[in-house]
């Protein structure tokens, strides 16, 4: 009998460093804006940098969430569970990860853009989950979606009740030869983002869980092992100043 595909829940990753805490942008090659070029795309809210006093709201906020949560690290310390606060790993691309954050990196055409906008949290209904589905069976990577029971709500938006029944459905498929790498992105909290290159050049970062990004890049990297170099020649201009 065949195993069941592995299937873990996926979304565009959000900036964590304090000028795009929480924002996203879709750009082509030449860092030009397409968020407005994405086929049946909802609208969205503009992508900026923040400049110092945002940034500086953003620390002071950090600052006050970390020592409201000090009592509860304490003792989730002493019980031993597993809910430590997570901790960023080294910065690898300041261009993308702090002078901007593409989540979609893709010229006219090419495959990031055909990825569905139900992929962004800030799109989609808190009720909407988004998995990927990496399949040996028929060499497929999948996208689905389907409506969680929970009611959700804006600080919780990965669901957490059962799945509606009739509501599963296949957002986007590709040929697992059409993806030439996959790689985990240490500046994420927990290393939970992870970059994902396709055939034409073009590349998405997406997050989920710690384990389900290992898994995933994993998975992909286990059959376009011989491909990942041709990712490392990819041109990836600056981000322009704020």
């Amino acid at each position: 009998m065949d195993e069941e595909p592995e299937r873990y829940r996926v979304e565009f990753a959000s900036g964590t460093a304090a000028s795009v805490a929480k924002r996203r942008s879709f750009r082509d090659h030449e860092r030009n804006d397409i968020e407005s070029d994405l086929p049946g795309w909802p609208s969205g809210q503009a992508f900026a940098v923040r400049g110092f006093f945002g940034k500086l709201g953003q620390h002071v906020q950090t600052v006050v969430t970390g020592l409201l949560m000090l009592p509860l690290h304490i003792i989730a310390d002493a019980l031993g569970s597993p809910a430590s606060p997570e901790r960023r790993g080294k910065l690898e691309e300041p261009e993308n990860e702090v002078d901007d954050f593409p989540v979609i990196w893709a010229g006219v055409g090419e495959t990031a853009r055909t990825l569905p906008w139900q992929l962004d949290p800030s799109r989609r209904s808190w009720r909407m989950v988004t998995e990927m589905e990496v399949a040996e069976s028929d060499g497929l990577v999948r996208i689905l979606s389907y409506e969680d029971t929970a009611r959700g709500s804006r600080f919780a938006s990965w669901g957490g009740g059962e799945k509606v029944p009739g509501s599963e459905a296949v957002l986007w498929s590709l040929p697992r030869k059409d993806v030439v790498g996959a790689e985990i992105k240490s500046f994420s909290v927990a290393e939970s983002d992870f970059k994902i290159s396709f055939r034409d050049g073009s590349w998405a970062r997406l997050t989920t869980s710690s384990y389900g990004a290992q898994r995933i890049v994993a998975l992909l990297s286990s059959s376009t092992s011989s491909q990942v170099g041709q990712v490392g020649a990819l041109r990836v201009p600056p981000a322009n100043s704020p």
